[in-house]
């Protein structure tokens, strides 16, 4: 049976043999005839695109024919005489063909270009078939203006019926060669239009065609084929007639066919490569090549299978145990040791003891197995475990047949080297008894090492972000608690200021000192409120900065004019001074900058007892920013300091210090954090330096853009004596600096008697000062004392001016009766300075009035605008103070309501809208998209309405209490055109009022 079966797969094999021969013969077959095929299309192809070509030339060349006896027509036509043949009349006929260039040749051969070159054309042959009145076309390598190939194509040019000059238009080179560019099956082939003789005219831009001048050297003498003889190559060209030859190039080989272009003696050849060939003929061959193989390939299979057929059977045990052992080594590999435990017999044997020490036998009874492993554990309570988990009992107990594996993780120190590391054991039960108990198992151990010091890693990672988290939430609840302290403090001194005005509503004095505190209350909360609004935006890091102009002076003075009623409070002294500010006007965001300086001064404040020192000093220093200025901001108090330890968590969010001295003080523990922020937007630093007991530094220091600032004409100030008085020296020599640089010459004294005394000698010497500045607080004899002791010596044109840090209000009338011109702010700012000093001294400065001033100057009588605001307070605050300037105002109170005003009211009606943002059922954002809309026809709703081009260019100014940079962006995305925040103020309505309208 066995040698039957051997015949039969013998018989098969040899069949397959047999049809692999034929199927080797059938291919070569195949791509014989196919090349043949191949070859006779791709011939075919040949004479089909050449003779396409051919008529393309044809049209060409008589479109161009034509085109240059129109030329000639179109310029015979302009003369007046021979004499009129210029070089400018063929420049502005040449703009209108699509020759390269064009020349005019007169009587004699003088020829001119079409870009006024000049030259004797005598000897050529389109001159001498012009002037004998004939019209065509010829071929030069080298025309009369350029050394390359051309074309031309030529015509005589009369006048009076006679030949007067020929005029031609030629094609160059570059030209003839992009027309004649031939490409087939995106591979370019060569191209040669030729005379009769073989000679090249002009060729496709290849680069082995420029070496071909005449067409029959690239004949090949080659046997069979159907190639024609040269002789017979040459008798076609003479005649004219289409023949297909084989070439030989600098590329390579492969077949020619040239035809006459039809009305021309030019033949027109083109070259087809064999290579285009060959590889056509390789694709199609690798085709039947891979049909060739996959049918070899089956049949090969099949030899193939029937011969491994013989062989499987004695193979089949071998490979089995192969691949066991490949399994068993690749298991063993995974793990440092393997052991089979004899449960019944009380037994172990090792099948890889990798990391055993040398007093453990491969083999043995169990109970050395536990002692070994049980002595090798680091701590007691690990020991006593494995104690009970290496038990026979413990294993039968949990490897019950619901159960397939059992794992024990354990620790192991090593107690030579110290170092410690995880193993885990699995045991895979081996053999069971009839009643489901294991009685031996597989015991597998594996180094988890990395894996276990990875988990205790997360595990203490997950800790440590737990107690953060928790620290954070026992601050925040700490933050809501004093916060709620905080809140209700100024909120009850509100409400019960409030029910005090009203039972002494007949007591102005009483009402008015009560809304005094209702109003410092409000501000309070406001900052309060603020603070906690930063403090999110900068969480979600949505908090920008606005870039303005502002002048720094007016920046300092807001600041100053916020903290001196506390300072004046507190009983506290303060002291400000500048140096070396030589740019006041920039370019930055003023109201974060003032929130960053309110906060550290407020904090000064807060915590500098009373009859204690703020200091501010403001220096320019020099700046490593191409346009920009650095600007030193350093805040000093004598108050109570901060601990080292404080100080490392004073920007912290949250952070209060644990003081008894400051824990009755109100505040968020925001502020410094809020600080640290904006200073950061800014590209700034902020530096701290605190001692307990001694008080605390902050140095800030900002970059801000550079602006150009009013200039003044300070011929007037040039060479006046200024004498200057303050019982601080450095405040003494900045404001003298300062006087300096404006061209005056200052003194100074320490004191008001020395500044009495010194004006005294002054008006003897002849010498006079022009204006005497005083401070207002100096030991001793006060500025005010001083004026008025002055004033009985000088004459009353000459101004006395009080320089104060403080609010001088409480002493202003007291200071003008006794002679006193004017008051200037600490710190002493040059932009200031001369404002003052020009309107005392030249009388050219106007006072500043006040807000009610401006309002009642400011006429916008017979204007109209709409007021959208959907709070009432505020609605009827804003009509009063816009109807001072007499306006008349029509109020919306949601962003729904004004776009129904707009809509139905005529063009025109409304000048500008002020939109608030913030609104039920159509907010601000809304109304003037809506608005912008309507201008296209489009209505609130999205209906079609008629289109109302009026509503596209009415200002819209934003009104709100959204105030932050991006809030002004997305305004102006929406198509407002300004804005405005909350609280309203008065200077800005004005100039915004005066802007559009």
């Amino acid at each position: 049976m066995m040698e039957t079966d051997n015949k039969t797969r013998r018989g098969r094999i040899l069949i397959s043999l047999v049809a692999l021969a034929l199927v080797i013969i059938a291919f070569f077959l195949f791509i014989t005839m196919n090349n043949e095929r191949i070859s006779e299309q791709n011939a075919k192809y040949l004479q089909g695109s050449t003779e396409q070509s051919a008529r393309r030339i044809n049209e060409w060349m008589t479109d161009s024919q034509t085109e240059v006896k129109l030329l000639a027509s179109m310029y015979e036509s302009t003369l007046g005489s021979v004499e009129d043949i210029d070089v400018d009349s063929i420049k502005q006929l040449a703009e209108y063909t699509k020759f390269d260039y064009t020349t005019i040749s007169l009587s004699g051969g003088r020829t001119f270009d079409n870009t006024g070159k000049e030259g004797d054309a005598s000897d050529r042959e389109y001159y001498l078939q012009g002037m004998e009145g004939a019209s065509g076309v010829c071929a030069t390598d080298h025309s009369l203006f350029y050394d390359d190939l051309s074309v031309i194509f030529y015509t005589p040019l009369y006048f009076q019926g006679e030949v007067v000059g020929v005029i031609s238009g030629a094609y160059r080179e570059g030209s003839m060669e992009e027309f004649l560019r031939t490409y087939i099956f995106d591979e370019q082939t060569n191209t040669y239009l030729v005379e009769r003789d073989g000679a090249v005219v002009a060729h496709s831009s290849t680069t082995y065609s420029n070496n071909v001048h005449n067409a029959v050297d690239l004949y090949l003498e080659e046997d069979g084929s159907g190639n024609i003889s040269r002789t017979e190559l040459e008798e076609a060209f003479r005649n004219g007639t289409s023949v297909t030859f084989i070439y030989q190039g600098d590329s390579g080989s492969g077949t020619a066919y040239v035809m006459q272009v039809a009305n021309y003696d030019w033949m027109l050849m083109r070259t087809f490569p064999a290579s285009i060939t060959d590889a056509m003929q390789a694709r199609a061959n690798l085709a039947g090549l891979v049909l060739v193989a996959l049918v070899g390939g089956a049949l090969a299979l099949l030899a193939g299978f029937l011969l491994v057929q013989t062989m499987r059977q004695r193979s089949k045990l071998i490979s089995e145990s192969e691949h066991v052992t490949s399994i068993v080594n690749s298991s063993l590999a995974l793990f440092q040791r393997f052991a089979v435990i004899d449960l019944e017999k009380n037994t172990y044997e090792y099948l890889k003891d990798e990391g055993i020490k040398d007093d453990l036998p491969r083999n043995g009874e169990y109970h050395m197995f536990r002692y070994y492993w049980e002595t090798r554990f680091c701590d007691d309570g690990e020991r006593d475990r494995m104690k009970v988990e290496l038990t026979p009992e413990y294993i039968r107990e949990h490897l019950t047949p619901e159960m397939p594996y059992l794992h024990l993780e354990y620790r192991l120190h090593d107690q030579e080297t110290g170092e410690v590391k995880w193993n885990q054991a699995s045991m895979i039960p081996l053999q069971r008894d009839s009643a489901g108990v294991v009685t031996s198992v597989l015991l597998s151990v594996q180094d988890v090492t990395d894996v276990k010091e990875r988990e205790i890693a997360q595990h203490n990672a997950l800790q440590d972000a737990f107690n953060e988290a928790e620290r954070a939430s026992r601050a925040k609840t700490d933050f809501l608690n004093s916060m709620s302290h905080d809140i209700r403090t100024p909120m009850n001194s509100i409400m019960g200021l409030t029910a005090i005005a009203s039972m002494y509503v007949n007591d102005p004095e009483r009402v008015k000192d009560c809304l005094t505190k209702i109003t410092t209350s409000s501000r309070h909360l406001l900052g309060l409120i603020n603070e906690v609004l930063d403090m999110a935006k900068i969480e979600s890091g949505n908090l920008g900065l606005s870039e303005e102009d502002f002048d720094l002076p007016e920046t300092v003075e807001s600041l100053l004019s916020i903290m001196t009623p506390q300072i004046n409070d507190k009983k506290l002294n303060l002291k400000v001074e500048i140096a070396d500010i030589k740019h006041e006007h920039v370019v930055g965001d003023p109201m974060r900058l003032q929130q960053v300086f309110v906060n550290i001064m407020g904090n000064s404040v807060k915590f500098t007892p009373e009859g204690g020192t703020v200091s501010l000093r403001i220096k320019e220093l020099q700046s490593r920013v191409k346009g920009s200025g650095c600007y030193e901001f350093t805040f000093s108090d004598t108050g109570c300091g901060m601990s080292e330890d404080f100080v490392k968590t004073v920007f912290e969010p949250f952070t209060r210090a644990n003081d008894s001295r400051v824990t009755k003080v109100e505040g968020t523990g925001l502020g410094m954090s809020i600080v640290r922020s904006v200073v950061n937007l800014m590209n700034g630093t902020i530096d701290v330096k605190s001692k307990l007991g001694e008080g605390t530094t902050f140095t800030v220091t900002v970059y801000m853009k550079l602006r150009e600032g009013d200039e003044h004409d300070l011929t007037p100030l040039e060479g006046l004596r200024v004498l200057v008085a303050d019982d601080e020296e450095a405040a003494c020599e900045s404001a003298c600096e300062v006087l300096r640089s404006i061209g005056m010459e200052p003194d100074y004294v320490m004191s008001g008697d020395d500044a009495v005394a010194a004006v005294r000698d002054s008006e003897k010497n002849g010498r006079s000062y022009v204006a005497i500045i005083l401070d207002w607080k100096m030991p001793g004899k006060s500025g005010i004392e001083a004026a008025r002791e002055i004033r009985e010596i000088v004459s009353e044109d000459m101004p006395i001016i009080i320089l104060s840090a403080y609010d001088w209000t409480a002493v202003e009338q007291e200071a003008r009766s006794v002679g006193v011109d004017a008051f200037i702010a600490k710190p002493l700012f040059r932009s200031r300075l001369v404002h003052v000093m020009k309107g005392l001294i030249a009388s050219d400065e106007p006072e500043p009035a006040s807000e009610y001033e401006v309002l009642q100057q400011s006429d916008f009588s017979g204007h109209r605008i709409l007021l959208t605001e959907d709070n009432s307070i505020a609605a009827a605050i804003a009509l009063d103070i816009m109807g001072m300037t007499g306006l008349e105002v029509d109020h919306a109170e949601n962003g729904r309501v004004a776009v129904d005003m707009l809509l139905n009211a005529e063009p025109g009606y409304y000048e500008l809208v002020f939109m608030d943002i913030q609104m039920p059922v159509m907010n601000g954002y809304e109304a003037a998209a809506a608005i912008r809309a309507a201008a296209e026809g489009k209505g609130p709703d999205g209906e079609a309405i008629d289109p109302r081009p009026d509503l596209g260019t009415i200002p819209v100014v934003a009104l709100t209490a959204d105030a932050f940079a991006d809030d002004v962006a997305r305004a102006r995305a929406v198509g407002m055109n300004a804005h405005m925040s909350k609280p309203m103020e008065i200077e800005l309505l004005v100039k915004t009022l005066k802007e559009w309208l």
